[in-house]
């Protein structure tokens, strides 16, 4: 006799069975791999539910996984499944891909739901409810973002540290949604063990005491499994030798408005972001594995949003709107959780670069197709533009793409033919000039390939200019480029550089940071520090025997000014241990820094190649703060939000728990007391002590070389399987941009100004629409072109409403006429 039929005469515990498989387009094989398996899988489960073994299955809430299948399957078996998906059996939505929510941002999510919920609706019906069972932690505006998609409810697991399986989670701005807590996980596959009853008995007796609402859900299954075809006889057999459970084939839709009505007014409430990992792991080093991975989705990204769907928004010219949908359903795909993350083999990753490598050529053809459209350029000798297809940038337009007022200098590429040039004198097409300098020039050629000629190389000289820009949001301003005589740069061998605002000296290798307002003086306000990493690509983890090393002196290359700007550029090395094996054998990892001042600007402009030769390790960059420093501020998707210091207080021995989390996320901008760091995919920070003094510590690179271990102090259980992966030691170089201020202040517009810049553009046109501009305290998410119209989705990142949008709210602006 089971515990179950010792309760008597209780009624039984409604259980809804929900058959299901999380399916990972990538992971420990390669997406091909996964491809073909899923073509095996996927037969079976079309065959079981044709038979009536099973109900309905669910195929992991997103809909990418299908649009594999429909591409891959042989006709007949694409048109069951479309059988099946139309009868709502096979159930699908409302993700595309299953995200990173911490390092996609706000606008790629929405769009995700936005492709998954139609491709699912096209399919027969799409699933309304936000289901995210692995996903590791969710931000703090998910809430809002499934509402603004019409879903109302959520499933999750990994993040919540809530008593019982039903709580409300409570989002930036507000919204309640009903949420249904995978106490144990979504991974269960008891039908599927040998001793499948007893399995099955031990996992609801652990659920059972943590239901609010009675009712009971089992999700059965797990990453990439098959369904078994007697479930229905197994259930049957279950039922019938005991009283304790009725179990049930079920949806999730259905489970979850159950369950959300028997717990209505005895749910407590969680705010904002999920993060904790006290019952589920959370994975936190994910946001620095691979950084490069982190830093081509954000030039992407940036580039969709912040060039070419502005451009065809304020370009009076056809929109080839599949073509665009396709680059984005690349990106996403991009962003699946064990993609972007980085914890996957090399492979995955090798062809994830490729991937990226095309997104950047579909970009250049969207940006030349809009240009072209718009009589800016010529694709051929027949359109009739005086040098064709040939023009270089003698004739160009700025464009800003943000609906903010722009007014300062700014830097551009700009190619012209011909010889090299020692200034260029930039006019308005209203004959004023602009105030511009040359900072760099470098021999460069072009290949143009005309539509209707032989290709060929147009030879000239890039230059780096900069342009003292003023422009209303959404303008674009047609200018003229001619060589000029102007006066030389200085180069200098001084140690020093400054603006009104900040002096940098380098002294004795040191370097050493002055408010000048203050007088307040910094020393060493940037240091690197290396230290070992036992730990895989999920989390960083000390070795028994860690060694630290921290390099904070410099070797000037030397200091310049041309025009407005001041710049230095510093070399710095680490000599460091080859790896954990090899701790004798030393290696140099080095880096080259560049740091700029501008007149008009309070902050120093950073960037930082740096050449990783060491394995095993991670390198982060430090900034000291104030030593009472309790809290940081840092953004996420749709979100600006305050984050306690948690400080590191690493294990001795391994255990089966996941250390606290101690490393935050970042899109692109902290806020540490009166340090303000903007960024470009630097996305995990920390709060540290070493030395005697409190730092920001932004990871450069981790170098770890297995996908997954069980050894690890900081979490000790396997998260995936053990394999090696070399490639995320990520030897080699990788560059850095970021933005260092030392009185707090807007850093959200500042990282607004570093990732999605003024443009210059080839030639010039006269179907610009009219500018447009928005309070400068929203932030701006997308400028889309739409058939309607152009749509502004902007964030409120403030406590106050702001033009219309209530605070910490996601709103849409419909602006202009008809595209």
């Amino acid at each position: 006799m089971t515990q179950h039929e010792q309760v008597g005469q209780a009624p039984p515990i409604p259980v809804s069975v929900v058959v299901q498989t999380h399916w990972d387009r990538e992971w420990y094989l390669p997406h091909q791999s996964f491809i073909a398996r899923m073509l095996r899988v996927v037969e079976s489960i079309v065959c079981q539910l044709e038979a009536g073994q099973l109900d309905s299955f669910l195929f992991d809430g997103q809909t990418a996984a299908m649009e594999d299948l429909f591409e891959h399957a042989e006709a007949p078996l694409a048109a069951r499944v479309r059988q099946l998906a139309a009868d709502g059996r096979i159930v699908l939505g409302p993700w595309y891909v299953m995200a990173d929510e911490f390092l996609a941002s706000g606008e790629a999510l929405l769009r995700n739901l936005e492709l998954g919920m139609r491709d699912a609706a096209a399919l027969g019906s799409c699933q309304k409810v936000g289901y995210l069972p692995d996903t590791f932690g969710h931000v703090s505006q998910m809430p809002q973002m499934l509402a603004t998609a019409g879903i109302g409810s959520a499933v999750l697991w990994r993040g919540a540290d809530a008593e019982h399986a039903e709580f409300d989670w409570v989002g930036l701005d507000g919204t309640v949604t009903p949420t249904i807590f995978l106490t144990e996980g979504y991974y269960q596959h008891p039908f599927n063990v040998d001793n499948w009853e007893q399995a099955l008995d031990t996992y609801l007796a652990q659920i059972a005491p943590r239901s609010l609402s009675g009712q009971l859900l089992l999700t059965q299954g797990g990453d990439h499994l098959l369904s078994r075809a007697d479930l229905g006889e197994r259930i049957a057999v279950f039922n019938a030798g005991q009283s304790g459970y009725r179990l049930a084939q079920s949806t999730l839709a259905a489970f979850v408005d159950s369950a959300v009505a028997a717990s209505a007014g005895r749910r407590s409430r969680i705010d904002g972001e999920l993060r904790r990992n006290r019952q589920a792991f959370v994975l936190p080093d994910v946001l620095s594995t691979r950084r490069y991975l982190k830093r081509l989705n954000q030039q992407a990204e940036d580039r969709l949003l912040g060039a070419i769907e502005p451009l065809f928004a304020q370009l009076d010219v056809p929109l080839p709107a599949a073509y665009l949908e396709k680059c984005w359903r690349i990106l996403i795909q991009q962003q699946a959780h064990d993609s972007i993350c980085g914890c996957s083999v090399d492979a995955v990753h090798d062809e994830m670069r490729t991937r990226y490598t095309l997104l950047d050529q579909r970009f250049d053809a969207l940006l030349e197709r809009a240009q072209a459209d718009a009589g800016m350029i010529a694709l051929a000798h027949a359109d009739g533009h005086a040098d064709g297809p040939f023009a270089d940038f003698a004739s160009f337009t700025l464009f800003n793409p943000q609906p903010h007022h722009i007014d300062g200098w700014r830097t551009y590429s700009l190619f012209l033919k011909g010889e090299r040039a020692t200034g260029l004198a930039i006019v308005r097409d209203d004959g004023a000039a602009l105030e511009a300098v040359v900072i760099d020039a470098l021999a460069h050629s072009e290949l143009r390939s005309p539509l209707d000629d032989f290709p060929d190389p147009v030879h000239g000289w890039r230059y780096e200019v900069a342009i003292r820009t003023v422009l209303r949001g959404l303008q674009a301003l047609a200018c003229t480029a001619a060589p000029a005589a102007t006066a030389p740069q200085v180069d200098a061998t001084a140690s020093a550089i400054e603006n009104d605002s900040v002096r940098l000296v380098v002294d004795a290798g040191a370097l050493r940071w002055t408010d000048k307002a203050s007088g307040h003086e910094t020393n060493d306000p940037l240091v690197f520090l290396s230290e070992f990493d036992a730990g895989d690509s999920y989390n960083f983890s000390p070795p028994p025997e860690q060694q630290q090393r921290l390099q904070d002196r410099y070797t000037l290359l030397g200091t310049r000014t041309v025009g407005p700007l001041q710049e230095m550029t510093l070399a710095i090395a680490m000599t460091l241990p080859h790896s954990l094996e090899q701790r004798g054998t030393l290696v140099r990892s080095s880096g080259v820094l560049r740091l700029r001042l501008w007149q008009d600007r309070p902050g120093v402009e950073c960037r930082l190649d740096w050449d990783n030769q060491a394995r095993d390790q991670r390198t982060r960059l430090l900034m000291p703060v104030a030593p009472g420093l309790a809290h940081t501020v840092s953004d996420s998707a749709f979100s600006w939000a305050r984050r306690p210091v948690v400080l590191a207080d690493y294990p001795k021995s391994v255990t089966r728990s996941e250390m606290p989390v101690c490393v935050n996320p970042s899109y692109s901008a902290i806020e540490a007391g009166e340090l303000s760091f903007c960024h470009r995919a630097m996305q995990e920070y920390e709060v540290l002590d070493h030395a005697g003094r409190r730092w920001l510590g932004v990871t450069l690179v981790r170098s770890v070389g297995w996908l997954s271990r069980r050894d690890l102090v900081t979490r000790g259980v396997g998260a995936g399987p053990d394999l090696a992966t070399p490639g995320a030691q990520c030897l080699g170089t990788e560059w850095f941009d970021f933005l260092l201020g030392r009185h707090g202040g807007d850093a959200l517009r500042e990282a607004r100004l570093l990732r999605r810049p003024a443009l210059l553009l080839r030639g010039h046109s006269q179907r610009w629409r009219a500018p447009f501009e928005i309070d400068s305290a929203l932030e701006v998410s997308a400028v889309r072109p739409r058939a309607e119209g152009i749509e502004l989705r902007v964030f409120n990142p403030t406590g106050a409403t702001v033009g219309g949008v209530k605070a910490f709210g996601i709103a849409t602006i419909a602006v202009g006429e008809p595209a």
